[in-house]
């Protein structure tokens, strides 16, 4: 059986939902597909009903002016259908949908009743009496308005059968199956016998039996399947929470997406490809004109990656509170790092201090991404390639940190970007990179942009190169700029 006639492929939804809940969403999700596809129908049926009026009654006779209506009102409804109807409120629309129907048929059958000429009734004799010469038939003209009222009741019901409804909405629309009718004869036309509408009776009744018991069938094996379905993915859906748990904790441990310090403007963002992630961003107020500024990348992907993870932020603030060093602060985490993992797993960070009062950033990198610095005076681009070795491969990179120190001017307007490789690395439908090349003409573009609209901008326009291309890295992005 292939996915997509096995439910089983969709029943993740339903699962943790109660159990009416979960056959609601079920059948809700069928009537918007239903729904769509019979309006079209309509559309067509009218469409060659008011062709054919045209030339048989012409444009402005009344009846042709009331398909054209029911035309043009199915045509409004399929263009408008993604923008109106959604889970939320399909219920409500499908019932005015129908019912809507329902008065428009009735509507036009009077409209019928009360434009038609004496010619017209004077053709129709002529028909009948023609039929009941060459068929040896009787037929009467009382006889097309019986039919006339048990063809609407079989066009309304068969609609309700074709959506998926509960018993009591069966019950509600068969009554005005029924009714409507019924009731628009006695009023319209003053005239009414229970025996003329026995055929009537008969169709709302059998297609009310057939509907009612589908509704009670679908219903009982829907529910034996997702019970089916929860006991053999208990374990699994159990996962699935605690993984989506422990995303909203990892979230909720990041700092605010924008801060200041002064004037130092900060805005970042961390979105996992996963539940859970191996990107962390941070920064810090070491005194009144220091700011430390955090973000790294833990090899791997998923629960390892942010287990490690979670293990270096507390870390970073332990270490925070006895030294502000950021050659001791690489030291320690490098220690940590290495005693609590398997030696198999690594992490690259940028460490940067920016001094308010001295203009100037200090920047340590242990393997990571080349950051950039955009030139406040000039808008020029500086990408700064020296780096060290990745946190957790060596045991002592003391000698190492005292190499890869980086300092340089960090003046108004100036602006720092650090991201990890879900940027550079993302990839479209074709396997093509977004890549350093499109990333520096980018940042090369925007230079004048301040942190927060560059990097929403950054974001967008890595969007619009991956489109819905599922992606396998984390990606976090910093952008630092002073005012």
């Amino acid at each position: 059986m292939s996915k997509y006639t096995d439910l089983s492929y969709t029943f993740d939804k339903y699962l943790g939902l109660p159990k009416g809940d979960a056959y609601n969403l079920y059948r809700d999700e069928k009537n918007i597909v239903i729904l769509k596809r019979l309006a079209i129908v309509i559309a067509l049926i009218f469409g060659i009903t008011s062709i054919v009026h045209v030339f048989d009654k012409g444009v402005l006779h009344p009846i042709t002016i009331s398909y054209s209506v029911v035309l043009f009102s199915s045509l409004v409804f399929i263009f408008l259908y993604k923008k109106k109807i959604d889970l939320s409120n399909i219920r409500r629309y499908l019932f005015i949908f129908l019912v809507t129907i329902l008065i428009i048929r009735t509507s036009i059958d009077i409209i019928k009743s009360v434009t038609i000429t004496e010619e017209d009734k004077k053709e129709n004799t002529e028909k009948i009496e023609k039929a009941n010469k060459d068929f040896n038939i009787t037929i009467k003209d009382e006889d097309a308005e019986k039919d006339s009222v048990a063809s609407l009741v079989f066009f309304f019901c068969l609609m309700i059968v074709f959506f998926k409804l509960s018993r009591n909405e069966i019950v509600q629309l068969f009554t005005l199956a029924f009714g409507i009718p019924i009731i628009t004869e006695l009023l319209v036309y003053n005239n009414f016998s229970i025996w003329d509408k026995v055929a009537s009776l008969i169709i709302a009744l059998v297609f009310f039996i057939f509907a009612y018991s589908a509704e009670t069938k679908r219903k009982k094996k829907f529910l034996a399947r997702l019970d089916s379905y929860s006991k053999r993915h208990m374990e699994t859906h159990r996962m699935k929470r605690e993984l989506d748990y422990a995303r909203e904790i990892q979230l909720s441990m990041l700092p605010p997406g924008e801060a200041k310090f002064g004037d130092l403007e900060i805005a970042g963002t961390s979105v996992p490809t996963y539940e859970v992630g191996g990107d962390y961003f941070d920064y810090f107020k070491i005194s009144d004109n220091l700011i430390g500024i955090f973000i790294c990348d833990v090899s791997g992907h998923g629960v390892a990656s942010a287990l490690l993870l979670s293990g270096l932020r507390s870390c970073m603030h332990l270490i925070l509170e006895d030294t502000n060093n950021p050659k001791e602060v690489f030291v320690k985490l490098n220690r940590m790092i290495r005693k609590t993992q398997s030696k198999k797993m690594f992490v690259t960070a940028i460490f940067a201090v920016i001094d308010l009062e001295k203009n100037t950033c200090s920047l340590f990198n242990a393997g990571h991404l080349p950051p950039y610095k955009i030139s406040g005076d000039s808008s020029e681009l500086f990408k700064i390639r020296r780096h060290g070795i990745t946190l957790g491969a060596v045991e002592n990179i003391v000698q190492d940190m005292e190499e890869t120190e980086v300092v340089f001017e960090f003046n108004k307007n100036d602006k720092l970007v650090l991201y990890t490789d879900g940027v550079s690395e993302a990839m479209d439908s074709e396997k093509k990179e977004y890549g350093f090349e499109r990333l520096e003409s980018f940042l090369n573009s925007k230079a004048d942009k301040n942190p927060s609209e560059l990097l929403d901008l950054l974001l967008k326009d890595v969007k619009d190169f991956t489109k819905e291309t599922e992606q396998k890295d984390d990606m976090s992005v910093m952008i630092i700029g002073r005012n």
